[in-house]
């Protein structure tokens, strides 16, 4: 009995360090420095098991870095599943063959440029699981051109292109034992919208300097093969001129530039008189042009401003008058939302006081409970009553709830009752601004009754006339009045 005992342990033992012997095990290894590829070529990306052994069901996902999670290939033993992911069709593989010896390495075809970055190895069974990353960088090289472009000066011009780099070249000229070129270069480089970069640089080699073989040198950072192409050029090829010749050209030169020189200042002198003269005239005329025209324009700027003046004060006035009846609209409505504010208070404050009578009556109920099952006797006399009080409860909880409710509908009514009074109020405006052109229509009638009698040549009127006529007039305007006040109040 104690044998059959220790093997149990023991085997209890060696099921519960399984786990931890397997992760002690294994391990995933990415590769340590960036793997450099070249666009359109294809690059593998290492991914190791230690010890070199395929895992039991075994599921491979690989996955590129950035602001989320993108899948490039996935395997699962399970199914058989060997899927690339979403937009990697026909570019991913993994080595099968070589999983038994741990090799999970990705193969990327036909690299692209938006491939660069970092990808995440992981592996995985269903009693373990291990992760790696593996660097990207992608370069793109091209072949270099040298083109002969003639005689410029005393020397060649030559011309070095290259399209299709990636990243940022770099241009060297050098001549015999390869030293860099003393004279002057240009270079320029270029990116297309595919972000590949081009270069072109310029030089001008003379005969006696560097001559032999000229190379022209591209690299970039990534790679270390550079590309370079050389070129051979002669003395022959460069362009030869006799010295007596160029002796003769520069004394026949300084002879045209003496001759040219005494002429041009003797026709200089009579010029400036004539022209000091010419240019005084035209300056009084020209400031008395321009007098002239800045008066009009004074008196044209005087005017606009006048006019944008009067226009200003008037949208100010129309813009002080509407701001003081959107004030008065703001003091209405604050005074109507402090009358709901305090109403909506008060209900939330009856509200608080039903909630709390909810949970004094909750509380009595558990004390209730602890005391039935203190007292076993009476246990069924106090459920009746528990459950007869729970109902009432319910039914007052009801009827609170019913209040609340009519509450609300109060509320609604009381809205929709002030958006009529905003209208009758509305409309009330209108029915006084109607009153108003009434009320100017008849006086325009009262004046038409007032007149002067009329008189017979000779005849004079008398002196209390105007006054009789102005005090009629007066109380007329009077009971006018007092007429359309009593209307008004009406309205």
């Amino acid at each position: 009995m104690a044998m059959r005992w220790k093997l149990c342990v023991c085997s209890l033992g060696i099921l519960l360090l399984a786990p931890c012997s397997l992760s002690e095990k294994f391990s995933l290894a990415g590769s340590p420095h960036p793997v450099v590829g070249v666009v359109g070529r294809d690059v593998v990306l290492p991914c190791q098991l230690s010890p070199r052994a395929r895992l039991p069901s075994m599921d491979v996902l690989w996955r590129k870095i950035g602001t989320v999670f993108i899948t490039v290939h996935k395997y699962s033993d399970e199914g058989s599943q060997d899927l690339p992911g979403e937009g990697y069709q026909t570019r991913t593989e993994l080595f099968l063959q070589e999983f038994s010896s741990g090799n999970v390495s990705l193969k990327l075809k036909g690299l692209q440029l938006a491939d660069a970055g970092t990808y995440h190895c992981f592996v995985r069974n269903p009693e373990w699981s291990q992760e790696a990353t593996t660097e990207l960088r992608v370069a793109a090289v091209a072949p270099v051109f040298i083109d002969v472009l003639g005689p410029r000066g005393q020397g060649i011009g030559l011309a070095c292109r290259s399209a299709g780099w990636f990243p940022k070249p770099e241009l060297q000229w050098v001549g015999k034992n390869w030293q860099n070129l003393t004279m002057e270069i240009v270079t320029n480089v270029t990116q297309d919208r595919d972000n590949l970069y081009s270069v072109v640089s310029h030089v001008t080699v003379t005969e006696g300097e560097d001559n032999g073989d000229i190379s022209c040198i591209v690299w970039n950072g990534l790679l270390e093969p550079e590309r370079q192409l050389a070129i051979h050029l002669s003395g022959d090829i460069f362009p030869q001129v006799s010295p007596w010749l160029a002796a003769f050209w520069v004394l026949f030169t300084l002879v045209l530039i003496a001759a040219g020189a005494c002429a041009c200042l003797g026709y200089a002198a009579k010029q400036k008189a004539s022209q000091k003269i010419r240019s005084e005239e035209e300056a009084l005329l020209n400031l008395e042009g321009e007098k002239k025209t800045l008066d009009a324009e004074c008196q044209e700027l005087r005017e606009s401003l006048d006019a944008q003046k009067k226009s200003y004060e008037s949208e100010c006035d129309k813009l002080h008058r509407t701001i003081e009846t959107e004030k008065d609209k703001n003091t209405r409505l604050e005074s109507e939302l402090k009358v709901q504010n305090q109403k909506m208070v008060s209900e939330e404050r009856k509200y608080k006081e039903l909630e709390s009578e909810c949970g004094q009556l909750s509380r009595t109920i558990e004390t209730e409970k602890r005391e039935s099952k203190e007292l076993e006797s009476e246990c069924i006399n106090l459920c009746r009553t528990i459950e007869a009080q729970k109902k009432a409860f319910e039914s007052e909880c009801g009827q609170l709830r019913r209040t609340i409710e009519t509450e609300k509908d109060k509320n609604m009514r009381l809205e929709s009752d002030l958006k009529v009074q905003h209208q009758k109020m509305e409309t009330e405006k209108r029915e006084k601004k109607e009153l108003e052109s009434e009320c100017d229509k008849l006086r325009l009638t009262i004046s038409k009754f007032i007149h002067v009698p009329s008189t017979s040549p000779g005849q004079r009127l008398s002196a209390t006339h105007g006054a009789e006529q102005i005090k009629k007039h007066r109380h007329r305007k009077a009971g006018l009045s007092e007429h359309f006040e009593l209307k008004l109040e009406s309205h």
